[in-house]
């Protein structure tokens, strides 16, 4: 009997497995979604959020629904910032390497 019950532990133990590294993943993965009935802020307004921050903003780019907004801080070191056009929270910030 142990034996049935230490085979079904195990094996619905390694079959979520998959379900932990997918949540794992999808953790680290900076896709914006809409929630229903909220509008995305436009390009200006996350341009102006960007500079708020101290940035001068040379791009704004559309990938997995978040806006990536490339360009200098206030030391011209050059910088990627990814925002949640949704709720403008701010999902990744990064100075790029030279």
């Amino acid at each position: 009997m142990w034996k049935i019950t230490l085979s079904a532990a195990v094996f619905f133990g390694l079959s979520s497995l998959p379900v932990v590294v997918g949540l794992a993943l999808a953790s680290d993965d900076h896709s914006c979604r809409a929630p229903q009935g909220v509008s995305a802020m436009s390009r200006e307004a996350a341009a102006k959020f960007g500079e708020s921050l101290g940035y001068r903003i040379t791009k704004i780019e559309t990938e997995h629904g978040c806006y990536e907004l490339s360009g200098t801080d206030k030391h011209g070191a050059e910088i990627e910032l990814t925002l949640n056009p949704y709720d403008g929270n701010v999902v990744k910030n990064a100075e790029v390497a030279q």
